[in-house]
C-alpha cells in the first residue's frame, strides 16, 4: 500500500497536536545507536507506537520516541529510530512518518544512518555526508515515489544544503567525507564478493536504510540532506564479519561527534531558504 490512508494520517495529525506538536517544517531521522542531540531541549516526547501509522522499530538500538524541539522561530522533529524495509518487507513503516510530517509542514528533511565501509581510508568513527545513493532493495518504486517520478537526473540531495553542512563542519574543525551510499535490503550483512561489486560500482558505505526515506521524501517535495556515521568495516577478511552489536557500540562510542555536527548544521539548515 505505501500511502497512508487519509483516515490515519489524519489520526496521527489529531494524536500529535493532542500531545502537543500541531506543525513542524524540519524532520531529523536518526540511525542504530544514535539518540537525540537536543534531548535536553525536548517539549514534548511521544513513543512511535502511540502515533497512528507510525511503525514502531523492532531492531535494538532505536529508540522509537518522536521528540519536537523548538529551534529559534522553527519547530523541529527529531525521530529516535526507524522502521526498516526489511522488517516488513514493505514501505508501509518506511514512508508513514515521511508522510506525516509533511502533513504537519516539515519542508526539510535531515537523515542520519549508521553504516558499514567500503574504502579502508574512511574509519570506524567517521562521518559522511551522502552526495548520491545506489538503490539495491526493494523494487516498489512506483509506490515508494507515490508515482512522482522526478524528471531528467534524479537528484536527492539537496545540493546547497550539502554545502551549508561542509561549511559547518570545517568551521567547527570536524572532519566531514562526503560520498555514496549503496543501499540493500538486509538485515543479512555483505558478503566479501558484495562488498567488492559495490566499490566497483562507485559506492563508498553500506546500509540497509536511509536511501528510500531521501527518494519518498524529494518526491514529496522536501529537501533532504544525509550523513553517516561509519561503524564497521565491510567485505574484510574475517570470517566472523560485523554484526549489530558491534555497530550500536560504535554509533555510542562516536555519537558525541556526529550530535555536535548536527547542532552545527541543523540551525542553518533550517534557515536556508528552500
Amino acid at each position: 500500500m505505501t500511502v497512508p490512508p487519509s483516515q490515519t494520517i489524519d489520526a496521527a495529525i489529531t494524536t500529535l497536536r493532542e500531545a502537543g506538536i500541531s506543525s513542524a517544517s524540519f524532520l531529523v531521522t536518526l540511525g542504530s545507536g544514535q539518540s537525540n542531540p537536543w534531548s535536553d531541549e525536548v517539549e514534548v516526547e511521544i513513543d512511535y507506537q502511540q502515533v497512528p501509522g507510525w511503525c514502531a522499530p523492532t531492531v535494538e538500538g532505536h529508540g522509537g520516541k518522536l521528540s519536537l524541539v523548538r529551534m529559534g522561530e522553527e519547530n523541529l522533529l527529531v525521530m529516535e529510530g526507524r522502521h526498516h524495509y526489511y522488517e516488513a518487507r514493505s514501505y508501509d513503516g518506511v514512508i508513514a512518518p515521511l508522510r506525516i510530517s509533511c502533513a504537519l509542514g516539515v519542508e526539510k528533511v535531515l537523515l542520519a544512518n549508521s553504516v558499514g565501509s567500503l574504502r579502508s581510508e574512511l574509519c570506524t568513527g567517521d562521518l559522511m555526508l551522502i552526495s548520491d545513493h545506489i538503490f539495491f532493495q526493494g523494487s516498489e518504486l512506483e509506490e515508494l515515489l507515490q508515482a512522482e517520478w522526478p524528471s531528467g537526473v534524479r537528484t536527492f540531495y539537496w545540493e546547497e544544503g550539502r554545502k551549508i553542512v561542509m561549511e559547518k563542519a570545517e568551521s567547527a574543525g570536524i572532519e566531514l567525507d562526503e560520498g555514496v551510499l549503496f543501499c540493500v535490503q538486509g538485515p543479512m550483512y555483505e558478503t566479501a564478493a558484495e562488498a567488492e561489486m559495490a566499490r566497483r560500482m562507485g559506492a563508498d558505505v553500506v546500509a540497509m536504510s536511509l536511501a528510500p526515506e531521501a527518494m519518498a521524501a524529494a518526491a514529496m517535495g522536501c529537501r533532504v540532506v544525509g550523513i553517516s556515521l561509519v561503524t564497521n568495516a565491510v567485505g574484510g577478511s574475517d570470517l566472523a564479519g560485523p554484526d549489530h552489536d558491534e555497530v550500536i557500540t560504535a554509533a555510542a562510542t562516536y555519537r558525541p561527534l556526529l550530535d555536535k555536527l548536527l547542532k552545527e548544521t541543523v540551525p542553518a539548515l533550517a534557515a536556508a531558504p528552500n
